[in-house]
């Protein structure tokens, strides 16, 4: 739910992380040269400090509109009605939701698979399994994967024998697979269905589905460029090697299967009056997706809740969705983090290099 998150700028976001913006941010880095002397050095700092301040006060934007947005759909919402739909989610909606979700995770792990097989670096399924699954768990609940998610998958790969840059690479690429999955599934959800997002922005059906239509040229001339293009190209001090064709469209076809997978467990969870059909669906859940992970709040809680929720609620039982919202929150996020925390605190203790290892090599001396 980074999902997902779920997470994409430089954090792989909830869900995957923040966007990073392009198709060169999915290719193998190198710098060149032996970066700025102490003259460039400043303009750098400069910039970075820049973006970060940029980056801040755009989360507190979006964190006063969620406040004000969750504010007015909170004077809508009867919340005995909403613990009343909880009450009577048939059983069956619920499990059938966890399978999907353990199905979503599964395919979550081709994000690092497909990534590794670019960096032409082989590592055993399991562990990449095992990586991916616990840092996009973690990170969809935490937030700002670069240091949540991206901290459970240097502890993995770096075991593994993988090298901090390589380990970056992954998180690059895997960010960039969700990004162009994101807006390929949105695009074509919103070209559908575009009525929700219509109704949400106050803005004419046809205007919606032109811009949805021009996102997918766009994505389509990104394909053609990836296949013409063979030579890395340069920007500044950095060479980016663009991948080709198949590989972008393997990242598409990935993400989308990702992401209609975790929504069609949100959409099974739903009142059977919100009354989007799941094309209509899937446009306003990726645009949720998306406005929660540039909040940066944790888990896109609030967020993610907010958007849906005046997307359909206009359609259907603001209760209702709130409650098959709070449902889906435990099957998507709670319930994976629980499972990863266990399976990662069940790894470390039988790992051979690390703190438990550590912890357990000083206790031995210590009664030696």
């Amino acid at each position: 739910m980074d999902s997902h998150t779920h997470s994409l700028a430089a954090d792989d976001g909830d869900r995957g992380g923040a966007p990073s913006g392009g198709i060169s941010a999915n290719a193998p880095v190198t710098e060149q040269g032996d970066g700025p002397g102490p003259a460039s050095g400043m303009p750098g700092r400069s910039a970075s400090g820049w973006k970060t301040w940029t980056g801040i006060v755009t989360a507190l934007v979006l964190l006063a509109l969620a406040a004000l947005a969750i504010n007015h759909v909170a004077n809508e919402v009867d919340f005995r009605e909403v613990w009343a739909y909880l009450d009577a989610l048939p059983l069956w909606k619920v499990l059938d939701a966890i399978a999907l979700t353990a199905v979503g995770y599964a395919v979550l792990t081709l994000y690092d698979v497909a990534a590794l097989r670019f960096l032409k670096t082989r590592v055993p399924y399991r562990t990449v399994a095992l990586a991916s699954f616990c840092g996009y768990a973690i990170s969809n609940n935490v937030g700002w994967a670069v240091i949540s998610g991206g901290s459970v998958r240097y502890r993995v790969y770096s075991a593994a024998g993988l090298k901090a840059a390589t380990i970056a690479k992954v998180v690059v690429i895997s960010t960039t697979t969700f990004t162009l999955g994101v807006t390929f599934t949105g695009a074509v959800g919103l070209l559908i269905g575009p009525h929700p997002v219509a109704h949400l922005l106050s803005l004419p059906e046809l205007l919606v589905q032109g811009l949805a239509g021009a996102t997918l040229i766009a994505l389509v001339a990104v394909c053609i460029i990836a296949g013409i293009t063979h030579k890395p190209v340069r920007i500044w001090r950095w060479s980016f090697e663009l991948p080709g064709t198949i590989a972008v469209l393997s990242q598409i076809f990935i993400a989308s299967l990702e992401i209609v997978i975790s929504g069609a467990a949100l959409y099974l969870l739903l009142p059977d009056t919100h009354g989007a059909g799941f094309s209509e669906f899937l446009g306003i859940y990726c645009a949720a997706l998306v406005v929660a992970m540039i909040s940066h709040v944790p888990g896109g809680l609030g967020v993610f809740e907010t958007i849906l929720l005046l997307g359909l609620s206009a359609q259907g039982s603001a209760g209702g969705v709130l409650g098959a919202l709070l449902a889906y929150r435990f099957v998507y996020y709670v319930l994976p983090l629980v499972v990863a925390g266990l399976t990662f605190l069940t790894w470390e203790a039988q790992a051979k290099h690390g703190p438990v290892a550590a912890l357990r090599a000083w206790i031995k001396r210590d009664r030696e």
